[in-house]
């Protein structure tokens, strides 16, 4: 049985001159149970974190698509999605962006 990986951090550029978004993130996100009796969820950003957090994830990782804005937007970046799939992340932001998106993770 082949395990895939089940960290993925990518970023991909969006080159549309007139939005005032930059980029897309994917970030590996997991829920873990809070000590005041409901939930919270974490970025994990680097294979040590995933592995450490393994045990204690309520459920399976998932995988949230941020935008990312320009620097002269009054935001840093918006969440628009939640996957729980990496491949359905990566075909949200090709029908997205009308590009072809390359995660090497999955």
């Amino acid at each position: 049985m082949e395990r895939s990986n089940k960290l993925c951090n990518a970023y991909v550029l969006f080159n549309h001159i007139p939005s005032v978004i930059k980029g897309f993130e994917i970030i590996t996100c997991r829920e873990f149970n809070d000590y005041q009796g409901g939930t919270i969820i974490q970025q994990v950003k680097t294979a040590e974190d995933f592995l450490d957090t393994d045990e204690f994830g309520i459920d399976e990782p998932f995988y949230r698509v941020f935008a990312v804005y320009k620097s002269h937007y009054h935001k840093a970046r918006k969440a628009i999605g939640d996957f729980y799939k990496i491949s359905d992340a990566v075909i949200f932001l090709e029908e997205l962006t009308g590009d072809s998106v390359n995660v090497h993770t999955y």
